[in-house]
Parts: C-alpha cells; structure tokens; sequence
C-alpha cells in the first residue's frame, strides 16, 4: 500500500457513511503472550460518499479493521511501502453487512432440532425432532439512528413487528435455548427492511454454524 490511500466501505454496492476505519500496527505475539498492545494510529469514519483517506502511514505493517456495531466490513493486513510503484494500491474497497438479509416485513418463526424421545440417548441424537421457540426477546435496532424495536415470539415461535420504515437495521435474537447438545448464543445479524424485497418473512432456524457458536440463520 502507499503511504497515503483510499478505504472505499458499501452496503448493496452502495456507499455508506458511519463506519468505523481503524489501523493498528501489526505486532508479532510470542508463545508466551496472550495478546498484544498495540494502540491505532488511525481512527476515522467514512464520510457521505463511503470513504475515508488515510495519509501519512509511516512504512510498516498493519492491521486495518471496518467495523460498525461490531460487524466487521473487512479485516485485512496490510504493508505500507516507502517508494510506490505502479503496483502498489492506493484504495481499499470493503462490503459492510455484505450477508444482509432483505425483506419487506419483520415477520418469522424460530424453529429447530432438540433430541428425540426414544428413550435412547445416543438414538435421540440420531433421531432428532422438530422444535420451536416460544418466548425469545428479539430485537431490532435501526443501523445508523436510535430507532429501536423489540417483541417476544409467541407460543408457536413466531415473532413480528410492524410498522417499521424501510432502512438498514440490526436484527438481535436472544440466546439460551436448547439445541442438539449445544445452547443457543445470541444472534445478531443485519438485515434491510425494504419494500422491493422479493421476501417478505424471516424463517429462522438454530443451526452449529461452527467455531463453537450456535446461532439462528435464515431458513431458505
């Protein structure tokens, strides 16, 4: 990278303003460290049209982070070079949300597996059974205002709120529940409310979506 470049961050190939820009010098951890200290020598947020300029890095290299309500838009390492050439990057382009659900309504239902009822623990895994999620605090806050939004799924797993407008949203679904041998953590993912959406409803399903987590994903 030069010394001096452009951090371009979209939303639906859409520039958008807000997000957080961060560079940190990469530091090497030892066996014997646990983490490092780093401080950032850049922080900035993208201005109306995506972007942010960052100049002056010194040679060297970073890690530099596009992040807002702590999802991230890219992560990346980069080497800032003395002398440029006409190889060396001048801009960066990274996709915020870019697994954005988009939907016309806020509407679903919580479903998922739990072992069965064979009386056999190692069947019952094998076996699993079809379940839902009756009263679960879910959440739905706008992205980049303090427009916020909760509700509990009823007694079928079903959750809606309307009346929301169309915009970029943070969509937040509680944890706690029983899967197949594993609890539920807390769902967070971003979603756009808009009305030329081709769906109109939100099927959530527990899933191990790996890296010890077990989330809701949307249900195809």
């Amino acid at each position: 990278m030069s010394t001096d470049f452009t951090v371009v961050v979209t939303h639906r190939k859409q520039p958008i303003a807000g997000i957080e820009v961060e560079v940190t010098p990469k530091v090497e951890v030892t066996p014997a460290q646990t983490e490092t200290t780093a401080r950032p020598v850049f922080i900035g947020t993208t201005d109306e049209h995506g972007t942010v300029h960052i100049r002056g890095l010194l040679p060297g290299r970073y890690w530099l982070t596009a992040l807002h309500h702590e999802f991230e838009a890219g992560k990346e390492w980069i080497e800032v070079v003395r002398v440029s050439n006409a190889k060396t990057k001048k801009r960066l382009e990274f996709e915020w949300g870019d697994s954005g659900y988009e939907t016309r309504r806020v509407a679903g239902t919580l479903t998922g597996l739990v072992p069965g009822d064979t009386g056999n623990k190692l069947m019952d895994i094998v076996h699993p059974k079809e379940t839902v999620y009756p009263g679960v605090s879910i959440t739905l806050r706008a992205a980049f205002s303090n427009e916020e939004y909760r509700t509990v799924s009823d007694s079928t797993g079903f959750f809606t709120i309307d009346s929301v407008p169309d915009g970029i949203y943070i969509l937040t679904i509680a944890g706690g529940m029983k899967s197949i041998g594993s609890t539920a953590d807390t769902t967070a993912m971003v979603m756009d409310l808009t009305q030329g959406a081709s769906r109109d409803a939100l099927p959530m399903r527990l899933r191990d979506t790996g890296c010890y987590r077990t989330e809701f994903q949307y249900r195809k």
